[in-house]
């Protein structure tokens, strides 16, 4: 039996408002949402992981662990290359060289599985380390385990070695480290390396550099069971080994710039290669164990010839802010680079640096955008810091826009921001408060402070010419919630309300500045419930009050245009007309079940209201996006909005364009003309 959320029954009843729009590709050459006119940006290579990526072998896809398995996608276009077949979780994934078997571990175990198929082969529970915790032969034959302690004790972990075609173990190493103990396994499946945390729980003082056993690699030789030698690293402990395809070499990264090349059956150091600042990241053979790359923590990568230990190219990260950099050597000229960017895997070549995979757009999500009074550009800014600007009619690129935090000596950075009606105003989280942006030379104005034991947000009016601040505690018996409208221009504070009592609160002040609309949850001693409340902003005198059962949808509000009535989506989940003087509230629209996931938007000209709900558990996320006749509810048009759930809604000033910004780090352009 299939089971759908209450939105997907909504959507399927109002399908028929979709008749008649033609999907089309956005400038990337991707298909388009039905209804799309444009989006800005690109969804390829979005993902949200918790753990890194991993490139195959031959460097042509690229596995990304995601709530429905694991994705096997291009690296270059993110285009999916089948359906998740493995569907286990892990915070480490380690493809085997031939493309044909995956481990993914975690701090409870590790498991094998076949990729093609993914059927489970091996599974093994036993306690991990976050990193370096399990490593395969190059035909998946082998699996090595590495362990963690709880560091009290001196009795040393142990290693295993599993047969993962019987789905037993071969043999068992006792180590050194007590703590956490890390694994390298040659491609041959010939040679073990480990190395990891030792902590004596006596000590009074620092281990001494020359005995500390958290500063030696040790090699064993597979078949025999036997170790064959050992190595103390110079400087801190290691932080990474690879070994040669063959197990002949060991290259060993400390995080000091130098990499320790040694021979991994006398321990002895063969050549010290001199890297950029923290290289050693992640390091890697080329197939043949001629030459080695290796990554540093800002994404530079650098490669050495290793006869004679000359460094051979350096590769400049493209970008900043790249995060936990990794490489896969293709051949002993040529490797790929991989990283994180907010939720963009970003992919490039080495040595070249030019970039494999897609570059445009937000790389994290997308929570602020406004439309130029003119309507001919689009200003978006993301969770990633960027300000960029669009043309509305083509969504390509059109550049950036100034938005600046002061500098106080340790780097401006800006968050996302909530961008006014007309872009001409930005609002900025600051560590005071709420910092008041001017958009034209994107210089900070001043800053509204807000309380520093609770939560506030601050949004602007729908002209853009007040801002207003909510706040309450986490503890609203002990502070009252506040909601403060503030004139945007002057920096001048028009009005205050204290609502005591509740544990949270939303506003929103009407278009004329004259009233604002709060709605919240009160808890009570049986039962908890939902106000919604019109007051006038600067006498604070009350005007109309709804009260109602509370609920635990998120509550909404949105002032309409005719400056006496606001949209409300109440805490169970209803959207209702409200009127502001007398506190009537309407009845609900009937929109079939479908419960509003954002704030509510009005067109223009007050007669049409655009509504978001819930995103559908899939692959590739979707949320519906209703646009409503008002006041009645009738449905005008009904849009899936990819991405997940818009987190900022704006329409186009002439009202025929909606432009919605979403998790996935686009926006897309709808048309709302008919």
């Amino acid at each position: 039996m299939t089971f759908r959320r209450p939105w997907s029954v909504a959507l399927l009843l109002l399908a028929p408002a979709m008749a008649g729009l033609a999907a089309e590709k956005d400038i990337y050459g991707d298909l388009m949402p039905e209804g799309a006119k444009a989006r800005l940006g690109t969804p390829r290579l979005r993902v949200t992981t918790y753990s890194p990526p991993m490139l195959a072998p031959d460097g042509k896809s690229l596995f990304v662990q995601s709530s429905s398995g694991l994705l096997r996608l291009d690296p270059a276009t993110g285009a999916s290359q089948g359906k998740p077949v493995v569907q286990i979780y892990g915070g480490t994934v380690v493809v085997a060289d031939d493309a044909k078997r995956v481990a993914l571990a975690n701090a409870n175990g590790a498991t094998v599985a076949d990729l093609a198929s993914g059927k489970v082969l091996a599974k093994v529970e036993r306690r991990l380390p976050s990193a370096d915790a399990v490593a395969l032969s190059a035909d998946g034959r082998l699996l090595a385990l590495g362990a963690s302690g709880d560091g009290m004790k001196k009795e040393p972990l142990t290693v295993l070695l599993w047969d993962v075609g019987a789905d037993r173990e071969v043999k068992k190493f006792a180590v050194l480290p007590n703590d956490a103990t890390h694994v390298a396994l040659a491609g041959s499946g010939r040679t073990l390396a480990v190395w990891g945390l030792y902590r004596d729980p006596e000590a009074k003082g620092l281990p001494d550099p020359a005995a500390d056993p958290s500063r030696v690699v040790a090699f064993w030789d597979v078949a025999s069971g036997k170790e064959q030698a050992r190595f103390r690293s110079a400087g801190s402990p290691p932080n990474t080994v690879a070994l040669s395809p063959d197990g002949a070499l060991a290259a060993i990264a400390t995080g000091n710039s130098a990499i320790e090349l040694v021979d991994a059956k006398t321990g002895t150091l063969k050549h010290l290669l001199l890297g950029r600042s923290r290289m050693g990241k992640a390091l890697a053979f080329s197939p043949d164990g001629t030459t080695l790359t290796a990554s540093a923590e800002d994404g530079a990568v650098q490669r050495w010839r290793l006869s004679d230990g000359m460094r051979l190219s350096t590769t400049e990260a493209p970008g900043s802010g790249l995060v936990d950099t990794r490489i896969r050597a293709l051949s002993s000229e040529k490797a790929v680079a991989w990283a994180m960017r907010g939720t963009a895997v970003v992919v490039w070549d080495v040595p070249s640096g030019k970039l494999i995979s897609t570059d445009g757009g937000h790389t994290s999500a997308v929570r602020g955008l406004a439309i130029t009074a003119d309507g001919k550009h689009i200003l978006t800014s993301s969770e990633d810091g960027a300000a960029l600007r669009w043309e509305l009619a083509t969504g390509k690129p059109a550049g950036t826009f100034a938005l600046r935090t002061p500098d106080f000596g340790f780097g401006a950075s800006t968050s996302a921001a909530s961008l006014s009606v007309g872009a001409t105003r930005a609002l900025v989280r600051d560590s005071g408060g709420v910092g008041v942006h001017d958009l034209a030379s994107g210089a900070q104005q001043y800053v509204i402070p807000t309380p520093a034991d609770g939560w506030a947000q601050a949004a602007f009016s729908p002209d853009g010419t007040r801002i207003v601040v909510t706040s309450f505690s986490y503890d609203p018996k002990k502070s009252p919630a506040r909601v403060t409208v503030w004139d945007a221009a002057a920096g001048k504070r028009l009005g205050t309300l204290e609502l005591p009592g509740y544990r949270s609160v939303t506003a929103a002040v009407t278009p004329d500045g004259k009233f604002v609309v709060t709605a919240g949850v009160k808890p009570g001693e049986k039962e908890q419930t939902f106000v919604v409340t019109g007051w006038e902003v600067t006498t604070g005198v009350k005007r109309g009050e709804l009260v109602e059962e509370g609920g635990i949808t998120q509550p909404h509000v949105a002032t309409a245009p005719d400056n006496a009535t606001a949209a409300v989506v109440t805490a169970r989940g209803r959207v209702i007309s409200f009127d502001i003087l007398t506190g009537r509230g309407s009845e609900p629209l009937k929109l079939n079940r479908f419960v509003p996931s954002a704030v509510p938007v009005f067109a223009p000209d007050g007669k049409r209201l655009a509504v978001a709900g819930p995103t559908e558990y899939a692959p590739s996320p979707t949320a519906p996006l209703l646009i409503l006749d008002w006041p009645t509810g009738a449905v005008r048009q009904t849009f899936s909005a990819p991405g997940g759930v818009p987190g900022v809604i704006a329409f186009a000033p002439d009202g025929r364009s909606l432009v919605t910004g979403a998790p996935d780090t686009t926006a897309i352009v709808w048309d709302v003309s008919k």
